[in-house]
């Protein structure tokens, strides 16, 4: 490490308070491997090691995940006990050497890009825990800007819902990120014959939900009809083109969003 960088560890929560407020421009790390190939910050805490952060709490309507959890540890917890869009990201972050080291936390509190963990999050509804030391707090994913300054994400509820069609798939590069790397979420249920639920989430350089979409497609009938799905194909591009127009996006992601979906109708039918 270049002697102009410095690193601390913590051993308990209350070590990381104490610190973030006597350290100033302090960043909390985890596993650091988003950092591969960039240079790390001037000052870092990491928090991977904190057995508080490590917490595997479920429940019978939701699971809690510490934040740094390594995602091998969730990996480990298998589909049965994870939902399955979520399990399916998972797997599909690098490699089980990286998965062993990188955390939940370090994946989803990364600055100018939502990562693979983030459309899942989204479409499931998560909520984060965040603490600063005298009080915490559950945010929803939906109505988060950005992350709480002197705030501390701690852990992520993750709610337990069977899902009649859900779809994951990752965009771009395998094994890295860049302007082309997405992901994309589909989740459909129904009752009599009528989709009772729908959410639809992507996520990569900007992040997109857009439930005013999804909700015009509750109630209606299945199998769905071509100019049902056609209709809803107008509606979502123009839902999508709208959500990114101040976006500098790659033409490939709206068209690649366009057939997913598309798809993932499809199997409505």
């Amino acid at each position: 490490m270049p002697s102009s960088k410095s690193f601390f560890y913590a051993k308990n929560l209350n070590d990381v308070f104490y610190q973030l407020k006597t350290i100033s421009d302090l960043t909390i790390v985890g596993g650091c491997t988003s950092f591969v190939g960039k240079d790390l910050p001037e000052k870092s805490l990491s928090i991977r090691d904190i057995s508080e952060l490590k917490v595997i709490d479920k429940h019978e309507r939701y699971i809690d995940l510490g934040a740094a959890l390594p995602l091998s540890d969730i990996e480990d917890l298998g589909e049965t006990n994870l939902p399955r869009v979520f399990y399916n990201a998972i797997i599909t972050i690098a490699n089980k050497n990286i998965r062993n080291i990188a955390t939940l936390g370090g994946n989803i509190c990364t600055k100018d890009f939502y990562t693979t963990l983030y459309a899942p999050l989204l479409a499931l509804d998560a909520k984060f825990e965040f603490q600063n030391g005298e009080n915490s707090y559950f945010q929803a994913i939906s109505r988060l800007n950005s992350m709480p300054e002197h705030y501390l994400l701690s852990r992520v509820r993750l709610p337990f819902e069977e899902w009649e069609v859900a779809v994951f798939r990752r965009l771009g590069p395998q094994n890295s990120l860049n302007e082309l790397s997405a992901g994309f979420v589909f989740l459909a249920n129904s009752q009599k014959n009528q989709i009772s639920d729908l959410r639809i989430a992507f996520a990569g350089s900007f992040a997109f939900r857009d439930t005013s979409l999804e909700n015009k497609l509750i109630g209606a009938h299945l199998p769905l009809s071509e100019t049902a799905i056609s209709n809803f194909l107008l509606e979502a591009e123009e839902s999508f083109n709208e959500a990114t127009k101040t976006e500098r996006i790659a033409p490939i992601l709206k068209k690649q969003f366009w057939n997913l979906v598309k798809y993932s109708l499809e199997q409505l039918t």
